[in-house]
């Protein structure tokens, strides 16, 4: 991969960060450098935390099995259709 493109990767994360950082230091009153290491922190941990999920057992890498469904009784779909 070139290096044109390992560079605008992790751009669109960093300009929400940095919005999401001058907002904060905007109606917040923090530093905005503060603010967007504290954004720039939950974006990472955020990722890691979704990562670990999907690649758990029954996350979204690694599916269950699907259960068998049973039929359903005759007198259910007909109940069904009485409604």
């Amino acid at each position: 991969m070139n290096l044109k493109k390992r560079l605008l990767i992790p751009l669109p994360a960093l300009i929400v960060a940095a919005l999401a950082g001058w907002a904060i230091h905007h109606w917040g009153g923090l530093s905005f450098w503060v603010a967007f290491g504290i954004v720039l922190g939950a974006i990472v941990i955020n990722g890691f935390i979704a990562e670990a999920e999907d690649n758990a057992p029954g996350g979204f890498n690694k599916p269950l099995p699907p259960k068998k469904q049973q039929s359903s009784p005759k007198n259910a779909v007909e109940d069904s259709r009485n409604i």
